[in-house]
C-alpha cells in the first residue's frame, strides 16, 4: 500500500480556480461519501489555501487518475474551468513530508499559523466518521499532528500567533494607517471570524459591528466583543455606514455583488470603502475592486505579500524541518514495525516449535546425558535459532515493501496457523 496525494493550492492556482474545488465544512460528509464511491475513500483537506485529497492504494497510478477525476467533478467544475493543469500529485514518502509540512503551517500563507492544526484534525475526524480513512492513513495523520504540536512547543513557530486573518488586518492597517475610530463591519462569525475579531482588537479597532448568516453565532461573537449585531438581511445598510467591510463566511458563491456596492457607493459621497475578503470561495465579487473609492484586499493579494518575504519564511522554518524529518523517520519505523511484528512472531513460533521437536527427538535417542549436558543442548540450539533468524528479522524491519510477503512465502507461514503460539 502506498500513500497518495492529489491537490492544488493557492501558491500556483488562481483563486477563481481554487474556489471551484473548495469543499465547505458543512458539506464535507457528503463529499467524502462521493469520494468513497468514486475513488475508494480518503481524507479531504479543504482550507482557504488548498484542497487536497489523501489516500492509499496498491495501484497508485489508478488511484491518482480516480482522484484527479473526482476533483474535477467538484461543483461541476469541468464544465466551467479546467483544473487539471493546476493539480499536483505525490506518492509514498513525499506524501508524508508534504502533510507534515502542511500541518506544521510551513506551507500556509501565514507561516506557522495555528488554525491549520484544527483544520487537519477536523478533516481526519470527518473521514473517520464517514468511514473513508483506513488505519494506515489514520496513523499518518496522527503522526503529522503529533509532530506539529512538537514544533509549536519547541520552535519560534509556536510563539507566533500569525494567521491569515491577522495578515489581512495588518494589510488594512498598512493602507489606512490607523484602525481606531473606523467603523468595521465583520461579516462572518465562524472560526475565521473569531480570529479576525481578535486581530482587529489587537490592532486598535474600537468600532466593530458583527453580522452573520447564523443569528445565534453572530450574537455569541457580538457579546464576546461587546459589539452591536446587525441582522444579515440588513447588511447593505450596514455596509453603507461602514468604513471597512471584512467578509469570512462559508458561502459557496459571492454574497456581495458589484452592482450592490456601486449602489451603496453612490450614496456615500466619495467616502472610501475598504474591503477585506477572507472567504474561500470568495464572498465578494472581484469586480468590486474596480469601483471608484473601493479598495479590495483578496486572499491572492495576501499570498503575494507572503511570497515577498520568502527568505524570512525559510529562516523561520529551518528549526522545524529537523523535527519534521525526525517525525517522518519515527513514523516509518512504527509503520514497518506494525506490518512486520506479526510475521516476526509467527516466524519465531514456527522455528521454536521445530527446535523443540528436534531437541526432544535427539535427547530421546541419547542415553546417559547429565542435566548440565541437556541444558547445554538447550542453550546451543536457542543460540543457533537466534542466529538463523537474525537476517530474516532484519529484512522484515527494513524499508523493503515486499519483505513480509517474501518471508511468509519462504517459510510457508501462511499454510497453517497451528504453529502460532501465544
Amino acid at each position: 500500500m502506498k500513500f497518495i496525494l492529489v491537490g492544488l493550492n493557492i501558491d500556483k492556482t488562481p483563486v477563481e480556480v481554487l474556489e471551484r474545488v473548495a469543499v465547505p465544512t458543512h458539506s464535507l460528509k457528503l463529499y467524502l461519501q462521493r469520494l468513497a464511491t468514486h475513488a475508494g475513500g480518503g481524507v479531504i483537506l479543504s482550507t482557504c489555501n488548498r484542497t487536497e485529497i489523501y489516500s492509499v492504494s496498491d495501484d497508485p497510478e489508478a488511484r491518482i487518475r480516480q482522484l484527479r477525476e473526482y476533483i474535477g467533478l467538484i461543483h461541476g467544475s469541468p464544465n466551467i474551468i479546467d483544473v487539471s493543469k493546476f493539480l499536483y500529485t505525490k506518492t509514498g514518502d513525499d506524501v508524508a513530508e508534504h502533510l507534515f509540512g502542511v500541518t506544521a503551517g510551513l506551507k500556509s500563507v501565514a507561516l506557522g499559523e495555528s488554525q491549520i492544526l484544527g483544520q487537519v484534525t477536523r478533516a481526519m475526524r470527518a473521514a473517520g466518521e464517514a468511514g473513508t480513512i483506513d488505519q494506515m492513513l489514520s496513523r499518518l495523520f496522527h503522526a503529522a499532528l503529533r509532530t506539529s504540536r512538537k514544533i509549536r512547543k519547541e520552535t519560534d513557530l509556536g510563539r507566533s500567533r500569525t494567521s491569515i486573518s491577522s495578515l489581512g488586518v495588518q494589510e488594512l492597517q498598512n493602507r489606512l494607517g490607523d484602525l481606531t475610530g473606523l467603523r468595521i463591519l465583520l461579516l462572518g462569525a465562524g472560526e475565521i471570524g473569531k480570529l479576525t475579531a481578535g486581530a482587529l482588537r489587537h490592532y486598535g479597532a474600537d468600532d466593530i459591528v458583527v453580522s452573520s448568516r447564523s443569528k445565534d453565532r453572530g450574537q455569541v461573537l457580538a457579546e464576546e466583543l461587546n459589539a452591536p449585531q446587525v441582522a444579515y438581511e440588513n447588511i447593505n445598510q450596514a455596509i453603507s455606514e461602514s468604513d471597512v467591510l471584512i467578509t469570512c463566511t462559508a458561502a459557496t458563491n459571492p454574497i456581495i455583488g458589484a452592482d450592490e456596492v456601486i449602489s451603496m457607493m453612490n450614496s456615500r459621497q466619495d467616502r472610501p470603502l475598504s474591503i477585506l475578503d477572507l472567504g474561500m470561495p470568495r464572498d465578494v465579487d472581484p469586480k468590486c475592486g474596480d469601483i471608484d473609492c473601493v479598495g479590495l484586499i483578496s486572499l491572492a493579494e495576501l499570498q503575494g505579500r507572503s511570497a515577498e518575504s520568502i527568505e524570512l519564511r525559510q529562516e523561520a522554518a529551518a528549526g522545524a524541518r529537523g523535527i519534521i524529518e525526525d517525525g517522518i523517520r519515527r513514523f516509518k519505523e512504527r509503520l514497518i514495525a506494525i506490518d512486520s511484528e506479526p510475521v516476526i512472531r509467527t516466524l519465531g513460533a514456527r522455528v521454536e516449535k521445530m527446535r523443540r521437536e528436534e531437541v526432544e527427538h535427539t535427547l530421546g535417542r541419547l542415553d546417559g546425558l547429565t542435566d548440565d549436558q541437556a541444558v547445554s543442548v538447550e542453550k546451543m540450539t536457542r543460540s543457533l535459532v537466534r542466529r538463523i533468524l537474525a537476517d530474516p528479522i532484519s529484512f522484515l524491519r527494513s524499508e523493503e515493501e515486499s519483505a513480509a510477503e517474501a518471508v511468509q512465502r519462504v517459510f510457508a507461514l501462511k499454510q497453517t496457523d497451528e504453529d502460532v503460539v501465544d
